[in-house]
Parts: C-alpha cells; structure tokens; sequence
C-alpha cells in the first residue's frame, strides 16, 4: 500500500494497522491521541501514554469487528492446530492476530489491551469507543455504531509510542437520538428470564432473549450477525465452529 509523503508517522502506521487487521476481520480501526482520550477519562479508565507529551499524545488505535470476522475465523481455526485446543479459540485468534500485526507494522514500543480479559479488571472499552468517536453506548448499554448498529464487537486498543494525532476526536455520532428505545424493553425482558444474579450459563439458557436485546435496535439490521456466530458468542461451544459455518 502506498502512502502520500505528505501523512504524518501515526497516519501511516494508523492506515497499515487498519489493512492488516481487515485482513484477518477486524475491519474496525479508530485510531486517536491517548491524551485527549486520558483527559476525558477517569483515572482508573485511562490508558499508559507511553510518558509522551505531545498534545495528543501518544497514538492510540481502536480494533473491532463486525459480522466480517467470522469467516476469517473459521478459516484459522480449520488451520491451526493451537487455536483448536485453546480455551477460548476466538480469544486466541484476536491476541495471536492483533500481536502480531502491531509488530509487523511498527518497531515502537507498545500496550495492548484486549476486552477479553478482566483480571485485575476489565477495560471499558465500550466507554473508549464513545469517547474516540467509533461508537455511542445505547441505553441497552450496548455500542451503537451509525453503520452497524449493534453489531459489532469491541476486540483490542494499541496504544504506540509515536506521537499521535494532535486534535481530538470528532464528537461520536449518536443514532439513539429521537429513537423510540424498542432495545429497553428487550433488555428487560433478557434480565427477567435470565434471574439473579446474572451470569455467563444464564445468557446462554435464554440466549434468544439477549439476541432479542440486539435485534430490537432499528440501526444495521444488513449487518446482523449470522447464525453460528450467535450462536457462538452467546453459548461458546468448539463444536459449533465449523459445524454450524
């Protein structure tokens, strides 16, 4: 991919993360300067900023995903032996993958974050994606993106040590404004059949009805995600991996 001399450092390796995450389905790249972000944010939601002090700080980029991940997936899980034994096989791929693209990439220092893990707590990412203008939260709490509405999954955020873009952020665009908010209800609904307190077996039971929550939303019905992959990210099962793709 050629780039015009004019881009800055973080434009280019912003665009060359964003090509090589498409490739393996992540095919949503924010990038953003982690000091605007940091100054926004409380103190325990901020990011490490590499100790730059630059306007914008360091740069930061955000990688998700729609419904374009899944093929891309399945195809590596077919492959790699590692991903068939992993605990979480869609995990594995998003760290084996985003690791080594950052790498490839840029020889800058850098901090991953993956949305997946949650020890000693786990990162907002839904909260970042509002702030760096991907993704406004809905009051389902799900984020809402103005393309793909629901449908979309929040995976890592690179912060790397170059210095990021100086302006901040556009203001996130909010498609639940002068909505009728359909998902409440249906979030309701999810909670009741699901019981206290709620967990992970609970989702899986009524999986149907946490579904309902993302179709209730009238926002990217084209990008809805197709059924093995509801299938896996409400009840997560290897056999359901190839099987039901």
């Amino acid at each position: 991919m050629l780039f015009e001399v004019s881009q800055t450092e973080w434009q280019s390796i912003a665009a060359r993360i964003a090509e090589a995450a498409a490739r393996v389905g992540l095919d949503l790249a924010q990038p953003f300067g982690v000091a605007h972000y940091n100054l926004g944010a409380p103190a325990a939601e901020q990011l490490d900023g590499l100790g730059r002090d630059e306007p914008g700080g360091a740069l930061g980029v955000l990688l998700g995903n729609t419904r374009r991940l899944w093929p891309a997936f399945v195809d590596a899980y077919a492959r790699d032996r590692a991903l068939t034994s992993a605990e979480q096989p869609l995990d594995s791929y998003v760290v084996t993958r985003v690791t080594a693209l950052v790498a490839e990439v840029t020889k800058a220092r850098t901090r991953l974050v993956f949305s997946h893990v949650t020890s000693p707590a786990a990162f907002p990412l839904q909260r970042l994606a509002e702030r760096v203008g991907l993704a406004a939260l809905a009051p389902s709490h799900l984020a809402i993106h103005p393309e793909h509405g629901p449908w979309l999954a929040l995976r890592a955020v690179a912060v790397i040590d170059v210095a990021g873009p100086e302006t901040p952020p556009e203001p996130v665009a909010r498609p639940c404004q002068g909505c009728s908010a359909p998902c409440v209800p249906a979030l309701e609904r999810a909670l009741a059949v699901s019981g206290e307190p709620l967990s992970s077996a609970a989702i899986a039971r009524n999986s149907a009805a946490w579904i309902g929550v993302r179709d209730a939303c009238p926002v990217g019905r084209g990008s809805r995600y197709g059924p093995a992959q509801l299938a896996y990210h409400y009840s997560p099962a290897r056999s359901r991996i190839i099987a039901e793709s």
